[in-house]
């Protein structure tokens, strides 16, 4: 009942002008990544989304503003004295565990709002779907008729890499307690260890920055696919976050 109390505090949080700033922000980036391509002839919904999503711009979108949301929330308790109090109260696992959960709500909220919101405003100009124009796995939803069905659930999936992303910026800041570490921590974790990946021939199917072309047949194998790799990594990240908070309450 104590973490299901400070779960539902923490979550209370997450829903802040921060989290209204990283989704205006976030919405603002794609909208000049995609709005270019809106007078262009036969152009939907669906070609901007994923011109906007698959952009030079979303790496900062995907690995950085997601974080801004919560992840430095650990990092801000800790240094006004909060941690300790919650600690005493909880135990340090449930509180590190619901930072990292919120985390998680907050990244995957301020990616999909953001992107559903540029979808929603797209949509009063242009048509959901004209025809196939990439190789995405949910374009089969929508040339079967469900346009609306395969851009949320496409939306959904790049959301994931959010909800990694943010979980990073939190685990990062359990060892180096600074607000701004929490935010600018996921995108050089994420590329550098790609990088690393790719040097050393690591199995692709973890390398973060590029498991969206993993290879799929269906709809529902992409889902389930990207979802165990979220629920994997969250795992993992939730694991070395407690590890941290333990080791660093030892020595306090």
């Amino acid at each position: 009942m104590k973490f299901l109390r400070l779960l539902s505090i923490d979550l209370q949080q997450v829903f802040t002008r921060r989290l209204t700033f990283a989704v205006i922000i976030t919405f603002v980036i794609y909208s000049f990544a995609g709005f270019g391509f809106v007078n262009d002839e036969y152009i939907d919904v669906w070609y901007i989304v994923n011109i906007a999503v698959w952009g030079s711009t979303a790496f900062f979108a995907l690995y950085t503003i997601p974080a801004f949301a919560f992840s430095p929330a650990l990092a801000t308790d800790w240094q006004s004295g909060a941690s300790r109090y919650w600690i005493i109260r909880t135990g340090s696992d449930s509180y590190t565990l619901s930072k990292m959960f919120a985390s998680a709500v907050a990244g995957f909220l301020t990616h999909f709002i953001a992107t559903t919101l540029l979808m929603t405003v797209l949509a009063f100009k242009l048509p959901l779907f004209i025809k196939s124009t990439t190789t995405e796995i949910y374009e089969g939803l929508m040339q079967e008729g469900h346009a609306l069905s395969g851009i949320i659930l496409y939306i959904a999936d790049r959301s994931l890499k959010a909800v990694v992303a943010a979980e990073i910026g939190m685990v990062v800041s359990v060892f180096f307690t600074h607000p701004y570490v929490a935010i600018a921590a996921p995108l050089g974790v994420i590329l550098t260890v790609s990088r690393l990946f790719y040097k050393f021939h690591a199995p692709a199917v973890l390398d973060l920055a590029y498991w969206d072309v993993m290879p799929v047949n269906t709809v529902g194998e992409s889902i389930i696919y990207k979802f165990l790799l979220t629920l994997f990594y969250t795992i993992l990240f939730s694991c070395i976050a407690v590890y941290g908070m333990r080791r660093k309450i030892a020595h306090e």
